[in-house]
C-alpha cells in the first residue's frame, strides 16, 4: 500500500482519475460518495474540494477535453435518481467543478452506468449502460451551442444488464450483478464471459499484459484476469505499507497509466475504495505490476 486518503465516513460508489499532462503532481483523484456529489483529492490524499449533486453510480473522465478552445477536463456520471447522464467541467487549479449542460441527458431505457470509450480533439465517446440488457455509445462534443452536443453513434445488446464497464484496445468489458464479466465489441459481439460476483472492475495493460482487475466488495483480494479470454491470472492481497494500512474490503476501483508525478506515481496508479475503513487507497502502478508478475 502506498497511501490512504482522508475519509469522510461514507461509502463510495466509484473512483476515477483526472491527470494533468502539464503538471502531473497536481492531477486529481475523484470519488463519488453514495450520499451524492463528488469529492476531489490531490495525489497526497488531501481532500481539496467537493461538489454537491445526485448520487452517481459510475464515473467517466475526459482529462484532455478542449472546450471553446481551452483545456477543460470533464467528468461524467450516471445518476442513481433516474435523471440520466450528468456532466461536470473541472477547474483543476482550484479543484472546483460546475454543471455541464448536455443537449441530451437520458435514454428511454434509463442509464445505469457509464465509462469512457475514446477521447479526441473536441469530443469524448462514452459507453452508456442502460438499465436493461443494452448499451449505447454517445459522442459528446462542443458544437458551439449553449449545451454540449450528444449524439448516439452505436447501440448494441448486452448478455445481461450491466452496471459498470471499462474499455481496453477498443473492447468493452461489462460487469453485471446477474452474470459477471463479459468482453464484447461495439456491435455487441461477445468474445469471452466470466461468471462471478463482483463489485467493480478496471482494465489496463501492465508491462504489456492486458488485464481485468475485479473486486467483490467484501474481501481484501484483487482478482486479476486475462483481458483476452477472462481466464484467472492472479489473486493479489494489498498489505500494509509504511505507516499505511492495507485493504480490508476492496470496493470501487480504477487504474490509470498517466503520470501523477513523484517517483512512485510516474507510471500511474490504482485507486481502491476500502469499505472496511471507508477510505480511498492508492497503489503505485509500478508496484502493482511488480507484485502481479511475482504472483503469476
Amino acid at each position: 500500500m502506498t497511501a490512504a486518503f482522508e475519509g469522510n465516513g461514507t461509502d463510495v460508489a466509484a473512483v476515477a482519475f483526472l491527470p494533468r499532462a502539464d503538471a502531473p503532481s497536481l492531477g486529481a483523484i475523484i470519488a463519488a460518495p453514495r450520499e451524492g456529489g463528488l469529492d476531489f483529492f490531490d495525489p497526497d490524499g488531501m481532500r481539496r474540494g467537493e461538489m454537491a449533486g445526485p448520487r452517481l453510480t459510475g464515473l467517466a473522465t475526459a482529462p484532455g477535453f478542449q472546450l471553446r478552445g481551452e483545456s477543460l477536463p470533464l467528468v461524467f456520471g450516471a445518476a442513481a435518481d433516474g435523471s440520466g447522464l450528468r456532466g461536470y467541467a473541472v477547474l483543476l487549479d482550484d479543484y472546483e467543478a460546475f454543471d455541464l449542460p448536455l443537449a441530451q441527458a437520458n435514454s428511454e431505457d434509463g442509464i445505469a452506468g457509464v465509462c469512457r470509450f475514446a477521447e479526441g480533439i473536441g469530443y469524448v465517446d462514452l459507453v452508456v449502460l442502460h438499465t436493461g440488457a443494452s448499451a449505447e455509445i454517445w459522442r459528446i462534443s462542443d458544437s458551439g451551442d449553449e449545451a454540449m452536443s450528444v449524439v448516439s453513434t452505436d447501440r448494441f445488446p448486452l448478455p445481461a444488464p450491466a452496471r459498470a464497464c471499462g474499455v481496453l484496445n477498443g473492447d468493452i468489458f461489462t460487469l453485471s450483478p446477474a452474470s459477471g464479466i463479459a468482453r464484447l465489441d461495439r456491435s455487441g459481439l461477445v468474445s469471452a464471459e466470466l461468471n462471478m460476483a463482483a463489485a467493480d472492475l478496471t482494465v489496463g495493460e501492465f508491462n504489456g499484459t492486458p488485464l481485468v482487475i475485479a473486486t467483490d466488495g467484501n474481501s481484501a483480494e484483487l482478482e486479476a484476469f486475462s483481458a483476452v479470454d477472462l481466464m484467472p491470472a492472479a489473486e493479489i492481497t494489498v498489505v500494509d505499507g509504511l505507516s499505511t494500512p492495507g485493504i480490508g474490503q476492496a470496493g470501487a476501483i480504477a487504474a490509470t497509466d498517466q503520470s501523477y508525478g513523484f517517483t512512485a506515481y510516474s507510471q500511474g496508479m490504482l485507486a481502491i475504495f476500502d469499505r472496511s475503513d471507508e477510505r480511498v487507497k492508492v497503489i503505485s502502478r509500478e508496484a502493482f505490476a511488480r507484485a502481479y508478475f511475482t504472483t503469476e
